[in-house]
C-alpha cells in the first residue's frame, strides 16, 4: 500500500480518519502494518501491501 493513501482512506463504518501503523516498509510502500480507526481504535490489517478495510460491526461512529 502506498503510504500516501492514508490521506484519502477512512474507516468503512464510522467514516473517521485512520492512523497508519507501519511494521514493514519497502521504499514508500507499506508491506505490513495496520490502519487504526480514530473513533473505535479498531485496527484494519495491512498484509503483503494490501489493506483489509472490511467493515467491522463494533465501530458505529458514535
Amino acid at each position: 500500500m502506498k503510504e500516501k493513501l492514508i490521506e484519502i482512506l477512512v474507516c468503512p463504518t464510522s467514516k473517521s480518519s485512520l492512523k497508519l501503523v507501519v511494521e514493514k516498509r519497502q521504499g514508500d510502500d507499506v508491506i505490513e502494518g495496520a490502519l487504526v480507526c480514530s473513533v473505535c481504535s479498531h485496527a484494519f490489517g495491512i498484509n503483503e501491501g494490501v489493506p483489509n478495510l472490511l467493515p467491522w460491526e463494533g465501530c458505529t461512529g458514535s
